[in-house]
């Protein structure tokens, strides 16, 4: 036996037994077919498991409440517009709650499994009910109204739980919540299957398995939709038409590629199409010898991930550019403040932040919106462009808090909760958690894994910090915050007492970007420790110039240096540049 979690969903057919007395062979083929075509498919989608049907009933696990809840609702929404050719209407009743189950032999049991089935009793026909322990979990989560029913006594169950109803079912209630991507919104990616072009048949399970790992790593991103498995799959091995494809899928983007295997080399080539336009956006080839099958699997659906990613973020960008301001949405200014924040500059986080505070109007409970204003006050905070340092990082900080609040998912607000907690608590425990937190949740992002290694930089771990950084503009050669990827590995380089190449990494940094005053500052550490004394007054002056304000209470607010050895290292150097006066 074992114990875990769950969300569990029971649902129980209205007036079965009726319903049999009536017609058995039909009620029986009409409960199959909402099975196969309705429940299997949409749990599908969501990560959710049929524990078993009963007759008359179902039960259904998932890892997740809102999975669980936006299930329910996509389950009834279907079955209101399934047509019945043999006139029979099917209603159900569901009843939604998260406790602690046993599991043995693939069956569900405790109280966690009978108080969704109570619930499901009390749910009134085409309803759905849940527990306090389920509406907690969801609450800010999901764009749908609940009514609030009181505490109920259920049968066998020893507590009143307090009952919540899905208040209303229409079209507008009854859409897939903000979190994970509403597409009338947000606009969807689709990955057909890939095309097998190797003469063996037996090759098919390397080409679908590569499918499989984009899709899974496109979704870890959560700021877009991406079309379930199951849909894009059903086009396997038939004609393909972008444009009829994308509008049945209701995707934006289409990706479609191909693989060829010749003995102990692969080609696998990869394209990205808006579907609008059948414009190709981006396109690639990569070629690599196969050792390992599936370490080459991982490590070529992880870089086309997160080659795609930026891709269809400027596409985005260029299409809300073309709107009049009078018609943006809450996604239209976040990726407008996305734009923005790119430019690494104070003006343009300014301006960003208006953009996402109108997002935010908008739609008070965006994650992605809480998330990027977080980024924001962040680098104002550690590239001195605030007034105060110390109250832009802790906004930063209460942002992420805002962002978790509505989706703890967001891979980007779990990095930057941990970042806030190093720079304004010297957390530096709670940091690498909520920074591994944040690489697990998406491993193909980049600025998850730049997070992590500076929590390892400051921690006094920088040889564990650099391949992380060198990692992330090898998957992403046009990386964001490129510039400050490689300034950190100057860093790294000057604590691991690696002069030579702290001063290359913050050169190249520098002329990457050369606006970056982090950048400048590790320079001007590595030759004046190199002994290039002449050489570092110079870059001095030029970053006394760009940033006037650099002094030692600037440092130990944006250096959180867990060692004092390395922190006296570091700002010895820059005093003995000329910089850090008093």
């Amino acid at each position: 036996m074992e114990r875990r979690l769950a969300a569990i969903v029971a649902a129980d057919v209205v007036g079965y037994s009726r319903l049999m007395g009536e017609d058995e062979p039909g009620t029986v083929a009409v409960v199959a077919s909402l099975r196969e075509e309705v429940i299997q498919p949409t749990i599908t989608e969501r990560g959710g498991r049929l524990v078993k049907s009963m007759g008359d009933g179902f039960l259904l696990e998932f890892p997740s409440a809102v999975e669980a809840v936006e299930s329910a609702v996509e389950i009834q929404r279907r079955l209101a517009e399934v047509p019945r050719a043999d006139g029979k209407q099917v209603d159900l009743r569901i009843g939604v709650n998260v406790g602690d189950i046993i599991v043995a032999d693939g069956d569900v049991f405790g109280d966690g499994v009978n108080v969704a089935a109570r619930l499901e009793g009390l749910a009134e026909p085409g309803s759905i009910y849940l527990s306090s322990a389920a509406y907690d979990q969801v609450r800010d989560k999901v764009h749908f109204d609940f009514e609030d029913l009181g505490e109920r006594s259920l049968k066998n169950i020893s507590r009143p739980v307090h009952v919540f109803r899905l208040a209303k079912m229409g079209e507008g209630s009854a859409k897939r919540g903000r979190v994970t991507g509403d597409f009338a919104d947000v606009r969807a990616v689709a990955v057909l299957p890939f095309d097998n072009m190797s003469q063996d048949p037996a090759e098919d399970y390397f080409v679908d398995g590569l499918t499989e790992d984009i899709i899974t790593a496109l979704s870890y991103w959560r700021w877009f939709p991406v079309v379930a498995r199951n849909s894009t799959f059903a086009y396997k091995n038939k004609p393909k038409n972008v444009t009829e494809i994308c509008k049945d899928l209701g995707a934006a983007y289409l990706v479609e590629g191909s693989a060829r295997r010749v003995g102990e080399q692969i080609r696998i080539t990869i394209q990205l199409i808006e579907a609008a336009t059948g414009h190709h956006l981006f396109a690639q080839r990569y070629d690599r010898g196969v050792t390992d099958v599936f370490k080459v699997q991982d490590e070529i659906a992880e870089r086309i991930c997160v080659a795609i990613e930026p891709e269809i973020a400027r596409a985005e960008v260029r299409r809300v550019a073309r709107k009049h301001p009078s018609d943006l949405g809450a996604w239209d200014h976040e990726l407008r403040a996305l734009a923005l924040q790119e430019k690494m500059t104070r003006a343009g986080h300014a301006e960003a932040r208006q953009q996402l505070e109108r997002a935010l109007e908008l739609d008070p409970n965006s994650s992605r919106a809480w998330s990027l204003l977080s980024l924001c006050y962040y680098h104002e905070g550690i590239l001195g462009w605030s007034d105060s340092r110390g109250a832009a990082l802790k906004s930063s900080l209460d942002a992420a808090d805002r962002a978790m609040a509505c989706d703890d998912g967001e891979w980007l607000a779990q990095g930057l909760w941990g970042m806030g907690r190093l720079w304004t608590e010297r957390d530096f425990a709670s940091a690498f958690d909520a920074t591994e937190r944040a690489v697990a949740l998406n491993p193909s992002a980049p600025l998850a894994r730049h997070f992590l290694a500076c929590i390892l930089e400051f921690s006094g771990r920088p040889t564990e910090a650099l391949p992380h950084l060198e990692a992330i503009l090898r998957l992403d050669p046009r990386y964001r915050f490129g510039s400050l990827a490689v300034a950190d590995q100057s860093l790294c380089h000057f604590l691991s007492g690696n002069l030579e190449q702290a001063i290359v990494t913050a050169e190249r940094a520098v002329r990457m970007q050369p606006a970056n005053v982090r950048a400048r500052q590790r320079l001007v550490a590595a030759l004046q420790a190199e002994g290039l004394a002449d050489r570092a007054k110079v870059a001095a002056k030029e970053l006394a110039r760009m940033q006037p304000t650099f002094d030692i209470a600037y440092v130990d607010d944006t250096y959180p240096f867990m060692l004092p050895d390395q922190r006296n290292r570091f700002i010895d150097a820059l005093r003995e540049a000329g910089l850090l006066q008093g």
